[in-house]
């Protein structure tokens, strides 16, 4: 039980794949309404017993299809809910970002401390009285995480997003769990509300080719207000999610910096780490340090053995040759000498 309440709890299932499911139950029974549930019924009795499981099977192949497609849309999804539009959608940023300078301006004129909390957590950081020292984003959500990202460059002049990723694999476990719970609450609710957005225009459509008003009426006023208090749940998660980035630039930008360390790299280490380079891919390198030098020695050694061993056979073959026809030369003398000892043996016996 405890594994699979585990695995029910999982970031996946949880995000995607159950608001996926839903998403896939209210669409067909739209279709089943609009067709009628009595046919439909019909229809399912009137297949066989394997076409029911192939039919059941590619409807959730389909919605697991659709899920994994909507995890892979997550970035852009959460780039659009943050206000960053261009081409067409440039009018509306504008009109959004000229609705959030106004509620930046409301909340900057008072100063109690609930305000300024929300100003601090919702709003880029503001410095000498300026309202326009960081342009806004048209919606909550983009404002609320860019607040959060301009916030270690405000008060230490620190580039958040660029030391974020180099920051977060040095933090401790409480703090990673904290952050990645806080991060699959915001992306369930953007989930959430997306599916519900999409919902309301597949309602639409639904009720082009016939369905009853009372029905695709209440399904397109439900959807629409159930994504609109997801984004706003989104909003609140995001809240939560930018408080930790803080914390964690407060309490462990000296784990960062020790980790780095506080020289800036110098041209003698960018030149260490391409000799390195060289040496680890091709056994040599251009640098003249002796160290660096192994792989290049190695194969000069190697080559000059190779000819001083070609020259050595080279020179004992030429020598054997020279040789040759004086070490023949005793040979056969000896066997001349023999050969005369021979003639004058026969000469006395005829004699």
């Amino acid at each position: 039980m405890d594994k699979a309440g585990g695995w029910l709890d999982s970031p996946l299932i949880t995000t995607i794949l159950l608001p996926v499911l839903t998403f896939g139950a209210g669409v067909g029974a739209l279709i089943a309404t609009h067709v009628g549930w009595s046919d439909v019924d019909r229809w399912w009795r009137g297949l066989a017993g394997l076409r029911q499981v192939f039919v059941a099977g590619g409807s959730v192949a389909m919605l697991l299809v659709f899920g994994w497609l909507v995890e892979i849309a997550m970035p852009a999804a959460i780039r659009a809910y943050e206000g960053y539009w261009r081409g067409w959608l440039a009018p509306l940023a504008r009109l959004g970002v000229r609705c959030q300078t106004r509620r930046r301006n409301k909340l900057s004129a008072f100063h109690t401390d609930s305000d300024f909390a929300c100003l601090h957590r919702e709003f880029p950081p503001l410095s000498d009285g300026s309202a326009d020292d960081w342009p806004l984003l048209p919606t909550r959500l983009g404002n609320v995480m860019l607040a959060a990202e301009r916030y270690p460059n405000d008060r230490y002049g620190l580039d958040g997003v660029f030391f974020w990723p180099r920051l977060y694999g040095l933090l401790p476990g409480a703090l990673l769990t904290s952050l990645g719970t806080a991060r699959t609450n915001l992306e369930r609710m953007l989930v959430v509300s997306l599916l519900s957005a999409f919902f309301s225009v597949v309602t639409v459509i639904v009720a082009g080719i016939g369905l009853p008003i009372q029905v695709w009426g209440s399904c397109l006023v439900g959807a629409a207000l159930l994504s609109f208090l997801a984004y706003r749940a989104a909003v609140t998660a995001a809240i939560g999610y930018g408080d930790l980035i803080r914390a964690s630039f407060d309490t462990h930008r000296s784990s960062l910096l020790a980790a780095i360390g506080p020289e800036p790299p110098t041209p003698r280490e960018s030149d260490l780490w391409r000799t390195l380079g060289q040496v680890l891919y091709r056994r040599e390198s251009d640098s003249r340090d002796p160290r660096f030098q192994l792989g290049r020695g190695e194969n000069q050694l190697r080559i000059a053995a190779g000819a001083a061993g070609l020259l050595a056979g080279g020179l004992l073959a030429l020598l054997g040759l020279r040789r040759s026809p004086n070490q023949n030369r005793p040979r056969r003398r000896l066997a001349a000498a023999r050969g005369a000892g021979r003639r004058r043996g026969r000469r006395r016996l005829r004699n």
